[in-house]
């Protein structure tokens, strides 16, 4: 489980859930899904790590960004 108080654009992209902890297929999926409302100049390099080990994990190594 992720906690997203932990990832500042993860908790951003969050905002239509109550839930603090998020398993990691669903927060691949709120990245992809909703990484147009990601600021990507904010990111810090463990979350950028996190996608990066979630894409690899869950995308194949591909994140599909709308």
């Amino acid at each position: 489980m992720i906690d997203r108080k932990c990832y500042p654009e993860l908790d951003l992209i969050m905002w239509d859930r109550a839930d603090r902890l998020v398993s990691e297929e669903a927060a691949f999926h709120l990245y992809e899904t909703r990484w147009r409302y990601v600021d990507q100049k904010r990111l810090k390099p463990e979350e950028k790590a996190m996608i990066t080990r979630l894409a690899t994990k869950y995308g194949h190594g591909v994140m599909l960004t709308a």
